[in-house]
């Protein structure tokens, strides 16, 4: 099985990799290296093919000022501690290719960033509602963020009753 140094040299030579978007270094991983989206398939597949496993999938919105997403996903061994981090940039509305037919758990991770992002995901095998209700107009984890709409799901928009509109049930009345 291939180092962590090796196996980010070998997507380097591929030309898979991309020039840093952003200044943030990523920590808690052996290696990491930025992927363009239309590689990020083949580089999961040469990772699992290198004897990682799918470990995580996070987002963070980078829409203002730079109107992207970024993704950071990390791989690891059993065998050894080798934590690799793959970063992807993406436009808002560039949908991303999906890892669920090379990792299945992915799936899941991308439901949550497509639900709670907004982010898309070609090629996922059932892209829908998660955790919010269906149809939800809104993505709860984005910086722009602010308040949902009122819900029907949502009893604290209705106010207590007043003193004088509670009736005694001793006195019926």
């Amino acid at each position: 099985m291939a180092a962590p140094a090796e196996l980010v040299r070998l997507l380097d030579e591929r030309g898979w990799t991309a020039e840093p978007p952003t200044a943030h270094p990523m920590s808690g991983v052996s290696e990491s290296r930025w992927v363009l989206p239309e590689h990020l398939v083949a580089a999961a597949r040469a990772l699992k093919e290198a004897g990682y496993f799918y470990e995580s999938l996070t987002c963070v919105d980078r829409l203002d000022p730079q109107g992207a997403f970024e993704l950071v996903l990390t791989f690891a061994r059993w065998d050894a501690p080798a934590r690799i981090g793959v970063r992807v940039w993406t436009p808002k509305d560039t949908p991303v290719p999906s890892l669920a037919g090379v990792f299945g758990i992915a799936e899941w991770n991308e439901r949550e960033a497509w639900e709670l992002f907004g982010v898309e995901f070609s090629g996922h095998p059932k892209l829908r509602w998660l955790l919010l209700p269906d149809g939800t107009e809104f993505r709860p984890l984005l910086k722009s963020f602010t308040a949902p709409p009122p819900s029907i799901y949502d009893d604290s928009l209705t106010a207590p009753a007043s003193p004088d509109d509670r009736t005694d049930p001793d006195t019926h009345g």
